[in-house]
């Protein structure tokens, strides 16, 4: 799978991201808001699982490179995982490098991605998930023309401490 966008290439990961997957995976900065930073052994293990064919099953991600055109450089990656599949429910992560966050990638690639959903893979609803405190996240979720469902108490477990997390989503006729 591609997905072109003026200044993003948006594909299946390789083996030869690892690097590139790490420098953002390892990341404390990074990781604040998802968990610990993994080390390399486990990026290599996560990207291992990544390449996977993706099965359309229920909580089976499909995980994909978000890559600079300009450098071929991946700097982030996406990820779908059906919630409900017999309602065509499913839901939407994003990671992006700290050094390529508040350019708008983010969201370009983001955007791209909730069309192909939309159009080819023919979901009925985008969800995503994040920690209140990640206003950069629930920001894009905006941004993409999500709303906020809710606030789910005490739902994510990160660094031993349980937060508090915003559901945003997004129909496809809400996006005509």
């Amino acid at each position: 799978m591609i997905l072109e966008t003026e200044r993003l290439i948006v594909r299946n990961l390789t083996m030869s991201d690892l690097e590139d997957s790490f420098e953002h995976r390892g990341d404390p900065d990074v990781s604040r808001f998802i968990g610990k930073p993994l080390t390399r052994e486990q990026a290599k293990e996560k990207l291992q699982q990544s390449i996977l064919p993706w099965n359309r099953q229920e909580n089976s991600k499909l995980m994909l490179a978000i890559e600079l055109k300009d450098e071929q450089k991946l700097i982030g990656e996406l990820m779908f995982k059906f919630t409900n599949v017999d309602s065509q429910i499913g839901e939407i992560g994003y990671r992006i490098n700290k050094n390529y966050q508040a350019k708008g990638y983010a969201f370009e690639a983001s955007a791209s991605f909730i069309n192909y959903l939309f159009k080819q893979v023919n979901v009925h609803k985008v969800s995503a998930l994040c920690l209140t405190d990640n206003e950069a996240s629930w920001g894009l979720m905006e941004k993409l023309g999500m709303k906020k469902e809710g606030t789910l108490k005490s739902h994510f477990k990160v660094n031993e401490q349980w937060h508090d997390a915003y559901i945003y989503s997004v129909l496809e006729e809400q996006r005509k």
